[in-house]
C-alpha cells in the first residue's frame, strides 16, 4: 500500500509525494493522519491525503517508507491517533486549491496550525477562563418567532424540494423544507438578527453539536464573543488574524477535541476542524472582509456552500480500491446569513429563502437620515469641515448627555500634500498614489503611504517648483479629532482607525471605554460602523460620504450604499419610547441613487436601480468573473504581458468552441491604483459562465505570471 502525503511548505512541482505504508502501520494509517517522513536527508510532517495500490514508478530513486505516526497525533489523542484531517476536509481544500487556482500547501495552511508541524510535542499552557456575568435569554417578537420556526423546522432534513415564495414574517413559516438548508435573513438594523442567532444556536449546542458564527473583522468579536458567552454560559473558541501561534493552537485542539462547540470568528473560523458541524451563522454576510485578498482567494459563503454540499454527500476511499463509495451523511449543515443590506449577489440567489424583519425591536425606531448639500454649505460661507445642522445637533446632544459618532471613511489629518502653484501632487516613491498628511500618529507631523507604509518627511518647497504655497488638502480621521476637540471642548473624544488600532486588544479597549460613556464622541472608520450596538449613542455624523462613491468599479454605489446604511444603523438603538436617533450625511453628490436610497432607507430602492444596472452591464449576478493581476517594474512589459495573455485566451477560446458560448468578454486594461509597491499593475477581466475553465486552458508558463482572483469583489 501506498500513501500520497502533502506538506504545508513547496516541494517541487508536485502537489504531493507518494510513500510506502510499512506492514506494521497498514491497519493503523488513515487519510488524513499527521506522519513523519523523509525527505532527501532530513525528517519532515505531512499529511496522508490518499491511500492506493499504485506501484510509483520512480526510475532514479528507491520509494521510501514512511516513518511513523507523527507524534504530535499522538500527543492529540494517546491512546488511538486520530486523523487532523476529515475527509469533508481533505476533499474541501482539493476544491479550493483547484477552483481558485492555489498551490495545496498554501490551503493547507488556512487548516492546520503551523505548530502542529513542528517535530516536538507541544505544549499547550491553560489558562484559567472566567464566564461573563449571566444574562437571561431576551423573549422573542412574533417576527423573530416565526423566523426562528422557519429555519428550525428544517434541521436535520434531507428532502431538497424547493420553496415557492418568499419568506416574510407577515406570513405562517412554510411547512416546505428549503434547498440545502440555506437561509438569509434581511432585516434591517436593529431588528434583532443576533437574538435569532443566539436561540438557533443554543438548540443545536444542546444537543452536543457544533455551531460556527462568522463576524466580518475583529472589532466585532469582543461585543459578539460577550453576548454569546453570557447568555449561554458557556466559553467560545475564538479565532481572529490577531492571535499568537500559541494561540491558534491551543484554540484548534478545543475544537479538535470537542472541548468547546461554540465557535465564534472572523473568516479563517471557517476552516476549523469541525466534528459535528450543524449551524453556521454569517452575520453580515454583505462585508467584503469575508472575501480574502491573498492566495488562495477564497469567499466565505463559496466555502460554507461546498462545506454543506459535502457534509450531505459523503465519498469514502477504500483503501486498495480505487472505487469510490458514496454515503450520505445524517446531520446536515444549516447556513444562516444575515443582513441589513444584503449583497445584489447574495439577494437574488436567495429570493426563494429569504426572511423578512422589517421592524426595530421594543420601542427603538429606524433614525432619521438627513442629507447635508455641502455646496451650500460653502455657498453660505461655511468652511468649517461640519454643517451648522451636524454642528448644533453634536451640541443638543451632548447636553443631553447622549453619544455621538463620526464616521470617515479615511485615515490620517489630510488626504494629501498639493502646490497651489503648479499643482504638483506630492506622491509614494514606490506607489501611483497620494501619501497621507499625518500630524501626530509617529509622534512627528509625517506623511505616510496607507498602501506600502513608506514613511516621508513634509517637504518646506514644492519639490517641482519650489513654491512655498504647498498646503494639505482634504481631511482624515486625525484632523476631525482635531476640529472636534477645539470645537466640543468639554466632550471626550476617542479615535478609532487603523492607527490607533494596531497593537492586539487596542480596539477591544476602546470599544468598552466608549460603551461605558467614558467618552462622548468616537471618531473612526469603516470599523465602527459594523454590527456595533451602543445604546447610549444618538447621533451619528457622517463627514464626507462622497469618499469612493465614484471610483470606477462595479461594486461602488453598492458599497457605499451598505457603508452608510450601516453607519446609520448605529444611531437610537436604545429600546426607549420617543428616543428618535438622528444622522447627518455631509455630501457634494447629494442627487446620487445610492445616497438619495440611503436617506429614505429604501433597500428595494436600492437594488431594484443596482440590479437593473447590473443586468444591463453584464455583472454579478448575471454573470462570473475572473480578474487576473500582471504585474512589472515597467509599465510597457506588463501591459505587453497582458495582451500577451489576453490574446492566449482567445485562442484557447478558439481552440474549445464549447467556451465561446461561455464566455461573454475578455478585457485588459491598467489599474486604478496603477503603480504599487514599485509594480505597475495591469488586469485582464472575464466574464461569462465558466471563467475558470477558461483558465485552465493556459499553457502553465503564463499561471506563473498572473494574480488568480475568482469571482472578485472589485474589478480594479
Amino acid at each position: 500500500m501506498y500513501a500520497d502525503i502533502a506538506f504545508q511548505q513547496k516541494i517541487g512541482e508536485q502537489k504531493t509525494l507518494t510513500y510506502e505504508i510499512p506492514a506494521e502501520l497498514e491497519k493503523t494509517i488513515k487519510l488524513g493522519h499527521l506522519v513523519k517522513v523523509q525527505i532527501r536527508k532530513s525528517e519532515k510532517t505531512g499529511v496522508v491525503w490518499q491511500i492506493h495500490s499504485n506501484k510509483p514508478d520512480f526510475k532514479t530513486s528507491k520509494i521510501k517508507e514512511i516513518a511513523d505516526i507523527s507524534i504530535n497525533t499522538k500527543t492529540i489523542a494517546a491512546d488511538n491517533p486520530q486523523p487532523i484531517l476529515t475527509e469533508q476536509q481533505i476533499n474541501l481544500t482539493n476544491f479550493i486549491s483547484e477552483y481558485y487556482f492555489a498551490p495545496l500547501y498554501k490551503v493547507l495552511k488556512l487548516f492546520i496550525p503551523a505548530k502542529i508541524f513542528k517535530a516536538k510535542t507541544m505544549r499547550v499552557k491553560e489558562k484559567k477562563e472566567i464566564l461573563p456575568k449571566p444574562k437571561d435569554l431576551k423573549i422573542l417578537s412574533l417576527d423573530q418567532q416565526k423566523a426562528l420556526e422557519t429555519i428550525e423546522q428544517n434541521f436535520d432534513t434531507k428532502t431538497k424540494s424547493k420553496t415557492t415564495s418568499n419568506l416574510t414574517t407577515n406570513q405562517t413559516p412554510t411547512t416546505t423544507p428549503l434547498s440545502l438548508n440555506k437561509f438569509l435573513i434581511h432585516g434591517i438594523t436593529g431588528s434583532g438578527k443576533t437574538e435569532i442567532y443566539l436561540h438557533l444556536a443554543k438548540h443545536q449546542l444542546e444537543k452536543n453539536k457544533q455551531v460556527l458564527i462568522l463576524v466580518p473583522e475583529i472589532s466585532l468579536t469582543p461585543q459578539t464573543v460577550e453576548y454569546f458567552e453570557s447568555r449561554l454560559q458557556m466559553k467560545a473558541a475564538i479565532i481572529h488574524s490577531k492571535l499568537s501561534e500559541g494561540e491558534k493552537y491551543k484554540t484548534w485542539l478545543d475544537i479538535f477535541n470537542h472541548t468547546k462547540n461554540l465557535i465564534i470568528g472572523s473568516r479563517s473560523a471557517i476552516f476549523s476542524p469541525f466534528k459535528n458541524l450543524s449551524l453556521i451563522i454569517i452575520d453580515e454576510e454583505h462585508e467584503y472582509s469575508y472575501k480574502q485578498d491573498q492566495s488562495p482567494r477564497y469567499t466565505t459563503l463559496t466555502i460554507a456552500e461546498k462545506m454543506q454540499e459535502l457534509a450531505t454527500t459523503r465519498t469514502t476511499h477504500i483503501p486498495g480500491n480505487h472505487t469510490d463509495k458514496t454515503n450520505q451523511q445524517s446531520s446536515p449543515i444549516t447556513l444562516v446569513l444575515g443582513s441589513a443590506t444584503p449583497s445584489i449577489e447574495t439577494k437574488e440567489k436567495f429570493t426563494d429563502s429569504t426572511i423578512t424583519l422589517s421592524e426595530r425591536i421594543g420601542s427603538a425606531k429606524l433614525p432619521t437620515i438627513k442629507l447635508i448639500d455641502m455646496r451650500e454649505e460653502f455657498r453660505k460661507g461655511n468652511k468649517s469641515i461640519f454643517s451648522d445642522l451636524l454642528h448644533s445637533k453634536i451640541e443638543q446632544t451632548l447636553a443631553e448627555n447622549k453619544q455621538v459618532i463620526l464616521f470617515l471613511n479615511r485615515r490620517g489629518s489630510a488626504s494629501s500634500i498639493v502646490c497651489r502653484d503648479c499643482g504638483y501632487r506630492l506622491k509614494c516613491d514606490h506607489c501611483d498614489i497620494s501619501m497621507t498628511y499625518h500630524a501626530k500618529t509617529l509622534g512627528n507631523p509625517v506623511v505616510i503611504c496607507h498602501h506600502c507604509g513608506n514613511v516621508g518627511k513634509i517637504p518646506i518647497n514644492c519639490p517641482n517648483c519650489k513654491s512655498v504655497n504647498i498646503r494639505y488638502l482634504g481631511i482624515g480621521t486625525e484632523r476631525i479629532e482635531e476640529e472636534t476637540k477645539k470645537l466640543f471642548k468639554n466632550a471626550k473624544v476617542l479615535r478609532a482607525d487603523r492607527d490607533t488600532t494596531s497593537r492586539k486588544n487596542t480596539f477591544e479597549q476602546i470599544y468598552y471605554s466608549f460603551r461605558n460613556h467614558e467618552a462622548d464622541i468616537l471618531i473612526g472608520t469603516q470599523m465602527i460602523g459594523k454590527g456595533l450596538h451602543i445604546p447610549n449613542v444618538k447621533l451619528v455624523g457622517v463627514i464626507l460620504a462622497d469618499i469612493g462613491l465614484n471610483i470606477p468599479d462595479f461594486k461602488s454605489s453598492e458599497r457605499n450604499f451598505q457603508l452608510l446604511t450601516q453607519v446609520a444603523g448605529r444611531a437610537g438603538r436604545a429600546d426607549l419610547p420617543n428616543e428618535l436617533g438622528e444622522v447627518i450625511i455631509q455630501t457634494y453628490s447629494p442627487e446620487h441613487f445610492a445616497l438619495q436610497a440611503t436617506e429614505s432607507q429604501d433597500y428595494n430602492k436600492f437594488f431594484n436601480i443596482e440590479r437593473s444596472q447590473r443586468k444591463l452591464l453584464n455583472y454579478p449576478p448575471f454573470t462570473n468573473l475572473a480578474k487576473l493581476s500582471i504585474e512589472h517594474e515597467k509599465f510597457l512589459t506588463a501591459k505587453t504581458k497582458a495582451e500577451e495573455i489576453e490574446k492566449a485566451l482567445r485562442e484557447a477560446l478558439t481552440q474549445n468552441p464549447y467556451l465561446k458560448e461561455a464566455i461573454q468578454e475578455i478585457t485588459s486594461y491598467p489599474a486604478f491604483i496603477m503603480r504599487l509597491h514599485k509594480k505597475f499593475r495591469y488586469r485582464i477581466l472575464i466574464k461569462g459562465k465558466n471563467p475558470s475553465e477558461l483558465i485552465s486552458k493556459l499553457d502553465p508558463k503564463f499561471l506563473d505570471q498572473i494574480k488568480i482572483d475568482i469571482d472578485p469583489i472589485s474589478t480594479n
